[in-house]
Parts: C-alpha cells; structure tokens; sequence
C-alpha cells in the first residue's frame, strides 16, 4: 500500500533551524536573492564549460515555468552531446565530466527522459544503446550517437515540434542508424475534424 500525504512526522534540527535563520534572503523576481543568483551564475558557468560558449556570449530567457534557459547556437550544442558521451566512456574522470552512468541510465530507462509516447522515448528504444535524444524548445532537438559520440544538434525554423522529431530520425538514419520508426517517418496533418488534410515527411537528407 502507498500513502501519499504531507511529511509531518519528520522534523528540522537545531543545526538546520538556525542555517534557515541565518540565510540571506531577497525577492528573487527583482534579482535581490543572493542564493538564486550564485545558483543562476553557477548553471550559466557549467553551460559555458559544456558548450565552450564563453558566458558574454549565452543568451537568457526564461520557460513556462520560470526558470531561466540558455540560448546558443546549434554547433555549442551538439558539442555538449558529444562531450556527455566523451565523458561517460572515460569513465566520468574528465573535467567537465557528469556522475558515471549517467548517459548508461538514460539508455536503460528511455522512459524516464522523456515518457511514454513521446519522440524522445521511441527513438532511444528503436536503437537500444546507440543513442541519447532529448527535445528542446521551439523545434530544436539533440542527440548523443554514443558509440561514434558524436554530438547532433538541429532546429525547425518555425519552431514546429513533431517536424524537428522527423528531421532528427531522418538525420540519425543518415549517420547508420536505421530504419527509423514508423511513427516518426511520416506523421498525418488533421483538421479540426479529424480528418486527414496532409501530411509531414522529410524531404532530401544529409549534405556534406
């Protein structure tokens, strides 16, 4: 059986009643919370050495549920895939290393990257330990071909999120991994009726 309900057996200690009281606080939507900012400046650094964007550099906004995201080009992100992948076949011992296993989790548990019927999912399981992928923002997608690790990176023009999972199965089948899913070769174009209007396939593939 599972109870779901508030923690009120467990209690603060002394220790961690008077770090709370100690702390330095501000409002933090008037950037006046010292601990947000060192946080905020610490993620900017960890994207900057990722990505080897230099911070003056990285673009910031802010997503739907208001934390701060980075803006870069594609080429810094594609290089941050390839380098988890570096990483993780060195056993996590570079400089700018995650935890060991973290890229071997992610392949083991697809699901819990992205979910159940999502792009993200179908691709990893379609190329069991071949790949990572993960969606962006406003049609951008990114992958880890981990064997070769090498880092992909790429957006829609318009944002469209289901073109940028067919593009990035396109691509990924151009690099050897194949065939792609059906689910993400074509994809129908509905009206608000339900029927068939159109539909979305990549057309022309990898130029060198």
């Amino acid at each position: 059986m599972i109870v779901l309900r508030s923690d009120t057996v467990t209690q603060p200690t002394e220790a961690m009643r008077a770090a709370m009281a100690a702390a330095a606080v501000g409002d933090d939507v008037y950037g006046e919370d010292p601990t947000v900012n060192a946080l905020q400046q610490r993620c900017l650094a960890e994207v900057s050495r990722w990505t080897d964007a230099p911070v003056a550099e990285i673009r910031t906004g802010v997503d739907g549920c208001g934390v701060v995201c980075f803006a870069l080009p594609l080429r810094h992100m594609a290089l941050a895939y390839a380098k988890l992948g570096a990483a993780e076949a060195n056993g996590g011992r570079r400089a700018h290393s995650p935890p060991p296993g973290v890229v071997d989790s992610m392949l083991r548990h697809p699901d819990l990257v992205a979910g159940e019927g999502r792009p993200c999912t179908e691709l990893m399981r379609a190329y069991p330990g071949r790949v990572v992928t993960k969606v962006g923002a406003e049609g951008v997608y990114c992958a880890l071909l981990v064997r070769e690790g090498l880092g992909v990176a790429l957006k829609i023009g318009d944002g469209h999120g289901v073109a940028a999972a067919l593009a990035l199965a396109a691509v990924l089948e151009g690099l050897g991994l194949g065939p792609r899913p059906a689910s993400l070769s074509t994809r129908p174009v509905k009206n608000t009726r339900g029927d068939t209007v159109g539909e979305l396939r990549v057309s022309g593939g990898i130029e060198a």
